[in-house]
């Protein structure tokens, strides 16, 4: 357990999944069409508006990849180690809010390559930051 420990240290994790999510933010802004294509099932269901929102979407995710990096470089010891454990909630109740709002609308792919790797890698992200916290929620 302590070489787990020692590997999940908050501040690393902070900075790895704030760069995942600034990574998928700008690969959503620069490919609204392409997430739009999979979310509406093929390119033939999407309308013109639909890349735009996605767009957007993508850009309204960035201020917290912006928020996790800069609390990484400027909040230490036990505060950051809280803000760690705390920080995935966000990002569990925004994506599964979306998944099941959309879902109920007739959105909802599979993505493929690099559309399917980044919000995987972020998921488990997302979840070693909030063990990351855990574990040190006591250290000095």
């Amino acid at each position: 357990m302590s070489q787990i420990k020692e590997m999940l240290q908050p501040k690393m994790m902070m900075l790895i999944l704030g760069g995942l999510v600034m990574l998928l933010s700008l690969y959503g802004i620069m490919n609204g069409d392409e997430w739009a294509a999979i979310g509406w099932g093929g390119e033939e269901n999407v309308l013109a508006h639909d890349a735009a929102y996605e767009e957007m979407w993508a850009l309204h995710m960035l201020p917290l990849a912006v928020m996790a990096i800069i609390t990484a470089v400027t909040v230490t010891g036990k505060e950051l180690a809280k803000m760690a454990m705390y920080s995935p909630v966000v990002l569990v109740i925004i994506f599964g809010g979306m998944g099941y709002l959309t879902r109920d609308n007739g959105y909802g792919g599979t993505p493929e390559g690099l559309a399917m790797v980044l919000p995987l890698l972020m998921i488990i992200a997302t979840i070693l930051t909030g063990v990351s916290g855990y574990l040190h929620k006591e250290d000095e």
